[in-house]
C-alpha cells in the first residue's frame, strides 16, 4: 500500500476567498476545536466577482419564496447590518426604489409588496413595514429627477465597503487562528477511502499536497472546475441517494452529488457548467440627481436586476450592470471602440432615461466590469444557489447576486451542513 506524504493537514480547508469564502472560513474558524485552512489563486483576497460588484445590501424581494436566494438573502441582510454596525464596517441604509412605467409593471410592484409582506419578518431594527408603494405625485416630491407612475419603496436596502467588509473577516479569521494562503491553486482533488481528501495544490514555491478532513468549494468562478476534478474511490456505499440527501438543503438535483449511483463511485460525477455574465458599470461625472438606489422592473427571467442606478457611499451615482454572456472568466477589460464608445454611451443613456430623464450621455463613461458565475444561460429560467454537501465536500455554485448580502447567512448555513 502506497503511502502518500503530506505536507499539511486540515480539519476544513475553503477553496476561494471571495466575501463567501472569507465568512465560511471566518465562521468555522471562530466555532473553535479545529483546523481551518483557506486557499485563493490570486494575489488578495476578493479580486473578482466580490470586488467588482453595486456593493448594495438587498431585501431578499425578487426571487421565489422557497429558494435559498431568499432565505439567506434574507438571513443574510439583519446578519450584515449587525456585523457593520458591530465592528464600524462603513454603510448605509440608503433604501432603494422599484420604479414602474407601465401597467404591467404596477401589477407586478402590487404583488412584490405583498410577497414582501408575507416574507420579510419586522425585528427590533426594522420594525416597520418591509415595503410600502408610492403614487406619482409622492415620487416627485421625494426625487424631482426620477420619472415613473409608481414606486415600491425597500427601506432595508442599502450598501456597504465590501473592502471593508473583506478586510474584517479576513482579520478575524485569523485572529481565530486560521491560516490564509493566496497564490494557491488546486490542480488536483480526491476522495480518500481512509476519510478526508487528497488536495493537490500549485503554489510559487512548487506543488504541495495537503489532507483535509472536510472541503468547502467555495471558488465562485471557478468553482465548476474544482467540482469537476473531484475524484471519489471505488467503495461500497450503503445509504441510498435520497438518504443522503436528507438534511441537506440542495438547490439543484441535476449539479449534486447525490445523483452519482450509490453502489459505484468510480462513476463520473455528474458535470456542473457554469455560464460567465459580464456586466459593465458606468460613472457618472455630474452631480448626484438622486439620494437613493432607483432600479427598473426586472426582467421575468432575473437574469439581471436592469440596467440600476446605485450610489456608492461618497454619494455618487453610478449605472449597471448590463447582460453580457462570455466565454473568459478572466476578462474584465472594457473596450473603448465598442463599451466606452460614443455610440454606446447614447445606448446606455437611453435605457436610464426611462427612469431619470435628465441624464445626459455626455457625462456617461464606462467605469468598471463584473463577472457573475451564473448556472442559467442565456434565456434561461431562474435557477437557486447551489450549497450542497455530500460526505465532507460541501459544494457552493451560481453563488452570485445576492451572493454579497447572503454571505454571513451562507456561512452560518454551511456550518449546520458540516456539524
Amino acid at each position: 500500500m502506497t503511502t502518500v506524504d503530506y505536507e499539511y493537514e486540515v480539519d476544513h480547508l475553503v477553496i476561494g476567498a471571495g466575501v463567501v469564502g472569507l465568512a465560511i472560513a471566518e465562521r468555522l474558524a471562530a466555532k473553535g476545536g479545529a483546523s481551518t485552512l483557506l486557499v485563493d489563486k490570486n494575489a488578495a483576497a476578493g479580486q473578482e466577482t466580490s470586488s467588482r460588484n453595486s456593493e448594495v445590501i438587498h431585501a431578499g424581494l425578487y426571487y421565489p419564496p422557497n429558494s435559498l436566494k431568499t432565505k439567506l438573502c434574507i438571513r443574510g441582510n439583519e446578519m450584515m447590518y449587525d456585523l457593520c454596525e458591530r465592528y464600524n464596517v462603513e454603510h448605509q441604509q440608503i433604501t432603494k426604489w422599484v420604479v414602474g412605467q407601465s401597467e404591467s409593471d404596477l401589477e407586478y410592484l402590487e404583488n412584490l409588496s405583498k410577497k414582501a409582506d408575507k416574507l420579510l419578518p419586522r425585528t427590533k431594527r426594522m420594525p416597520g413595514p418591509p415595503t410600502f408603494l408610492l403614487s406619482q405625485e409622492e415620487m416627485r416630491v421625494q426625487e424631482a429627477f426620477v420619472k415613473g407612475r409608481a414606486a415600491l419603496v425597500s427601506p432595508r436596502t442599502g450598501i456597504v465597503d465590501v473592502h471593508g467588509l473583506m478586510q474584517l473577516l479576513e482579520t478575524r479569521f485569523q485572529d481565530h487562528g486560521g491560516n490564509f494562503v493566496l497564490r494557491c491553486e488546486v490542480s488536483g482533488l480526491e476522495k480518500l477511502a481512509s476519510g478526508g481528501f487528497k488536495v493537490s495544490m500549485d503554489t510559487p514555491a512548487g506543488p504541495v499536497v495537503v489532507k483535509a478532513g472536510t472541503v468547502i468549494n467555495s471558488a465562485g468562478l471557478h468553482s465548476d472546475k474544482v467540482y469537476n476534478m473531484l475524484q471519489w474511490p471505488s467503495m461500497a456505499f450503503t445509504a441510498s441517494a435520497s438518504e443522503t440527501m436528507a438534511g441537506d438543503d440542495s438547490s439543484a438535483k441535476d449539479a449534486s452529488l447525490a445523483d452519482l449511483d450509490p453502489t459505484n463511485f468510480e462513476s463520473p460525477l455528474p458535470p456542473l457548467k457554469l455560464h460567465y455574465c459580464k456586466g459593465h458599470y458606468y460613472g457618472y461625472s455630474g452631480k448626484a440627481l438622486v439620494s437613493r438606489l432607483i432600479y427598473p422592473v426586472p426582467d421575468k427571467n432575473l437574469t439581471g436586476l436592469g440596467t440600476h442606478l446605485t450610489l456608492d457611499l461618497a454619494g455618487r451615482m453610478r449605472f449597471g450592470p448590463d447582460v453580457l454572456y462570455v466565454d473568459d472568466p478572466h476578462d474584465y477589460s472594457i473596450d473603448p471602440l465598442t463599451v466606452g464608445s460614443t455610440s454606446s454611451m447614447k445606448k446606455v443613456s437611453q435605457v436610464i432615461q426611462t427612469y431619470l430623464p435628465a441624464i445626459k450621455s455626455s457625462s456617461l463613461y464606462a467605469d468598471y466590469a463584473g463577472i457573475r458565475p451564473k448556472l442559467a444561460g442565456p434565456g434561461e429560467p431562474f435557477r437557486d444557489f447551489i450549497i450542497h454537501h455530500h460526505d465532507g465536500f460541501v459544494n457552493l455554485a451560481g453563488i452570485e447576486s445576492p451572493g454579497l448580502t447572503s454571505s454571513l447567512a451562507i456561512a452560518e448555513h454551511v456550518e449546520t451542513l458540516i456539524y
